[in-house]
């Protein structure tokens, strides 16, 4: 909605995008990866001075940042028909509409955005403060709600708030960091090479291949492609999976006292992806942590229950309550025998998980395990 744009213009994350005097902006329907592919194959990448109005980048070896960048624009109305030059050349760069990664220069009101100067230490924001932008960054900075509404069709602005941060933490941010040299862990055990990065750089021309322009600008537009892939994928999936998930799990959180009095149980109406989400909503509010809830039920594919342990913390092997001990590894009947509630299915070696044929049972399995010491 214009409503969120404004609100981040005014915090100098996003230049608008006004439409031209006596114009409006209507509503246009969500741009699909299909709408997307096409319009990036249908675009002109040259290397010398295109007529009109142009997106420009820099030539040479390519990189995920600059091919991102310019996947983002071609989402946007104001630049999706545009051909992209690629070059170094000053008076050319200053001819073109807005600039990503090439220039040597920051200055959003002109839509130049490079990163590659002395001075430039701009970051997504304070929580950030370690990673400084590249040209996916700058372009998600300054573009981020138009290309989530763009890719996401009408769109409540709380949930746009939502999936923008989310995007920036996941995709932008590994591409800020990748192309700034940031490692993603003090000593790596191991070396990685499918990541988008990789991938992207795998499209340059070999040695061993002609270095020419078209070459190179057809390859880039491949990377561009794959890119869009990425984008789509990861801006939709969190529109139409994550945000239902987290929906879900905010209305459990906020209903389990009405599971049990101790509010440490919570019940998923639906099974789905529900950890993370907890924890960012109690990290969000205060009510979302008090108490902290220590097992979660919800229904399994095969039309049973479970019962799972929470984690401690993210990504944690540690549960803030496992089952209890003498239950763990015992299944069936000698279970159901063993706690007096007929129906158990098991409870894992571990203690994080257990299963029950019914939700009463998986229920009187959780309010047993609240009140083991």
């Amino acid at each position: 909605s214009t409503a969120l744009v404004a609100a981040w213009a005014r915090r100098g994350l996003v230049v608008q995008l006004a439409p031209a005097a006596g114009e409006t902006m209507a509503p246009s329907p969500p741009v699909s990866f299909e709408m997307l592919a096409d319009r990036l194959k249908g675009t002109e990448v040259v290397a010398k001075l295109p007529e009109g109005a142009f997106i420009c980048t820099h030539h040479g070896s390519f990189h995920a940042d600059e091919a991102m960048a310019c996947a983002m624009l071609k989402c946007l109305p104001e630049f999706a028909e545009l051909p992209i030059l690629r070059t170094r050349n000053a008076d050319d760069i200053d001819k073109a509409k807005i600039v990503v990664d090439v220039g040597g220069t920051y200055e959003p009101e002109k839509h130049r955005y490079d990163h590659h100067q002395k001075s430039f230490i701009d970051t997504y924001s304070e929580e950030y403060l370690e990673i400084r932008l590249s040209s996916a960054g700058l372009v998600y900075k300054h573009f981020g709600p138009q290309v989530v509404h763009a890719l996401c069709g009408e769109i409540e602005e709380r949930a746009a708030s939502a999936i923008l941060a989310k995007t920036y933490d996941s995709l932008i941010r590994e591409l800020d960091a990748l192309d700034n040299g940031v490692p993603i862990a003090d000593e790596q055990r191991y070396r990685y090479c499918t990541h988008l990065g990789a991938r992207v750089g795998r499209l340059n021309p070999s040695w061993q291949e002609p270095s020419t322009p078209e070459l190179e600008n057809s390859r880039f537009q491949e990377a561009m492609q794959l890119a869009a892939k990425e984008l789509t994928d990861i801006i939709c999936g969190y529109f139409t999976s994550w945000l239902p998930a987290r929906a879900i799990v905010q209305n459990a959180l906020a209903a389990r006292m009405d599971i049990h009095p101790s509010g440490e149980i919570m019940k998923l109406p639906t099974c789905c992806p529900w950890q993370e989400h907890m924890f960012d909503l109690e990290e969000e509010e205060e009510a979302n942590r008090q108490p902290l809830v220590k097992y979660v039920l919800f229904g399994d594919s095969h039309g049973g229950w479970r019962i799972q342990a929470t984690p401690k913390t993210r990504g944690s092997f540690e549960n803030r309550k496992p089952l209890p001990k003498a239950w763990c590894g015992v299944r069936d009947q000698a279970l159901s025998d063993l706690i007096n509630i007929p129906g158990c299915i098991f409870v894992h070696a571990n203690g994080f998980i257990g299963g029950h044929s019914t939700e009463a049972g998986a229920y009187e399995m959780a309010v047993k395990a609240l009140a083991t010491e």
